[in-house]
């Protein structure tokens, strides 16, 4: 697979938020007149529901998925990111199963860390609100449906999985914080390798089996390629940029701008844009999808209700991209 776009009706408008590591298929929001809900969608643009929103107005999601798995959290306001669900599926059986929801004291949704689960090998983790606002990690076993709790009052985002642990970040007070790492199937705490345990501040995080990437600032993005004893900076954003949402796939790191979606080649040691304007990129294991939104804009309701454009993501193998062209010396 060296890419292809997946293709859907023009009465249909999806949001990807997830994809295959092979490529086959993307996950996330489906919207149309006929059913709204969660969906994966294959290469020939084969559409399997998964879900139905209860309020396709307001209900939105983030997703992964570990090639079984597609777990995903789903907000049901615009406005109010305290009222969510996390939810998976089971690829191989069809199942849906509710794992967690927003906690509630007298009827209210208790505000907190922002939501975005992970999966890995059957197991999700998130970071989310405990009855008192502060922050709880979970490690949820979803074959067995086991879940545990591996620190709570500290933790905020991001987590993610890497090898076989569970890294996330916890807050030091007054201010700054650092990471923590665990075993992903027993839960026990794991010393944090240097040069990460030296990281006091983290936006964004991401990690292939060899190579750690991540922005402390939304300004600059650093590297570290398991076994060399430091990390480096491989991009700073100029004044009217910035850096969010930071991801590997193959040898090329990518990131959210202000402005496009960008990518730094480690093999060339180029930095270039993924799209023209607007657009977004995410990755699972050498899968990159991209994204533009194109068409009119359509209005679904009133000013509370959902903007919808048309996407149509383009999925590319990351380790078939030829290099980027060299920045000159």
């Amino acid at each position: 697979m060296t890419h292809g776009r997946i293709s859907l009706p023009d009465t249909d408008y999806l949001y990807p938020t997830a994809v295959a590591a092979n490529g086959s298929q993307v996950f996330g929001a489906l919207y149309s007149d006929a059913w709204s809900g969660v969906v994966a969608v294959d290469r020939q643009g084969s559409i399997t529901r998964i879900r139905a929103f209860a309020n396709p107005n307001e209900d939105q999601i983030s997703a992964a998925f570990d090639g079984r798995w597609l777990v995903w959290e789903e907000s049901h306001s615009l406005t109010d990111f305290s009222d969510w669900d996390i939810r998976a599926w089971d690829s191989a059986t069809g199942q849906v199963i509710d794992l967690a929801a927003a906690p509630r004291v007298g009827g209210a949704t208790v505000p907190g860390p922002f939501v975005i689960p992970v999966v890995s090998q059957g197991r999700a983790a998130w970071v989310q609100a405990n009855q008192s606002g502060q922050g709880e990690l979970h490690l949820y076993a979803l074959a067995e449906r086991q879940d545990r709790v591996l620190s709570a009052e500290r933790p905020v985002p991001p987590v993610l999985f890497w090898r076989s642990k569970v890294v996330w970040a916890e807050r030091d007070m007054p201010d700054g914080g650092h990471l923590s790492m665990a075993d992903a199937v027993t839960g026990e705490q794991l010393a944090v390798p240097e040069p990460l345990a030296s990281i006091r501040s983290i936006a964004s995080l991401a990690a292939s089996d060899d190579l750690v990437a991540w922005t402390e600032d939304h300004h600059t993005v650093s590297v570290w390629r398991v076994g060399e004893p430091k990390a480096e900076q491989i991009f700073a954003a100029g004044k009217d940029d910035g850096v969010d949402w930071v991801t590997i796939a193959g040898g090329v790191v990518e990131w959210e701008g202000l402005k496009a979606p960008m990518a730094a080649d480690l093999r060339s040691r180029s930095v270039a844009p993924l799209t023209e304007g607007n657009g977004f990129a995410y990755t699972n294991g050498e899968a990159l999808v991209l994204e533009k939104p194109f068409g009119p804009l359509v209005k679904n309701g009133d000013e509370h209700h959902l903007s919808l454009n048309h996407f149509e993501p383009d999925v590319v193998d990351a380790t078939s991209l030829p290099p980027l062209p060299g920045c000159p010396s």
